[in-house]
């Protein structure tokens, strides 16, 4: 395999795992309010939020792979892959979140499995 893919899908993965990870950490913290005067307090609880944090880390990581990657694909080929995190956080947030299975999520994630891979031919 190419690393340029290997960077592409570890920037994929990634990402999602930050959103899963932001996720756990907003289910800790409760109702995020962002008027005047709680916004200092919430930020000061979304800062000290160790799933948060984490997250972000995750993100940010994210973005220094994917940063890699468009400085050697095309970024009309690569981008679409970013789409493959749409799959990613489905199937953890089924077994993590226990959130919903209907069939059209499942139409809608092989319509976007079935996209990438014709961009990617």
């Amino acid at each position: 395999m190419r690393m340029e893919l290997v960077f592409l899908f570890s920037s994929v993965l990634m990402g999602a795992c930050g959103q899963i990870l932001l996720k756990c950490g907003v289910n800790r913290l409760g109702q995020v309010i962002l008027g005047w005067p709680e916004i200092l307090n919430t930020l000061f609880q979304i800062f000290t939020n160790i799933w948060i944090v984490t997250g972000i880390m995750f993100f940010v990581s994210s973005m220094i792979l994917w940063i890699k990657v468009i400085s050697t694909m095309e970024l009309s080929k690569a981008y679409p892959t970013v789409s493959l995190s749409y799959i990613i956080v489905f199937i953890l947030s089924v077994f993590l979140f226990s959130e919903t299975v209907t069939p059209d999520k499942i139409i809608g994630l092989i319509l976007v499995s079935a996209g990438v891979y014709c961009l990617h031919m």
